[in-house]
């Protein structure tokens, strides 16, 4: 997603005069600042049924060269879940390879058992859905995407520059060194 603002050139102008470090730093605290707005609606447009995935939804910053970028992204606990409902997951088979398949030792040496047999043995090689183990092989029916972190930039990339030009504004006030609003340019 690309924005043009309005007041930019006059910004980096201003920034140029300041020294290195807190230019770097006002820059990083805007893009935070901006980050934070979308990582709120990223966990209000999150699905809740655990709140786990909620939780996990971290900002950050990241420096590549001269090139500042901040992000909104999952992290920590819970946090794989975040791809399964963002882009939904297709119907697919789910089994357990043969080498986790419980072997059964008779007399004339191991041999396979069957899921009735596996079920009762209640072991590893047997997938357990809630309290019923199930067998060694299950179809699993998938389900549609529920995007929130896409939505929440698309919702919010508008509050989010204003966020972060207000933060810099607030923050580069020196005598009559005063930091330009920044706007989206709708054209």
């Amino acid at each position: 997603m690309t924005i043009r603002l309005k007041g930019g050139p006059e910004l980096l102008r201003l920034l140029d005069e300041l020294p290195k470090n807190l230019e770097r730093n006002v820059i990083r605290g805007g893009l935070r600042a901006g980050a934070k707005v979308i990582q709120q609606q990223a966990k209000a447009n999150v699905p809740v049924r655990t709140g786990q995935l909620k939780r996990a939804i971290g900002i950050g910053t990241r420096t590549e060269g001269a090139k500042l970028s901040s992000y909104v992204k999952l992290r920590g606990k819970g946090s794989y879940l975040g791809l399964f409902i963002e882009y939904g997951v297709a119907p697919h088979l789910i089994s357990v390879s043969d080498a986790d398949k419980p072997v059964r030792e008779t007399r004339h040496g191991p041999r396979k058992v069957g899921i009735g047999t596996i079920n009762k043995m209640v072991k590893r090689g047997s997938l357990k859905i809630g309290e019923n183990f199930v067998g060694p092989t299950v179809m699993h029916p998938g389900h549609a995407a529920k995007p929130f972190l896409r939505p929440a930039l698309d919702q919010k990339a508008e509050e989010a520059v204003n966020a972060m030009g207000s933060y810099i504004a607030h923050r580069v006030q020196i005598g009559n060194l005063r930091a330009p609003t920044l706007e989206v340019d709708d054209e």
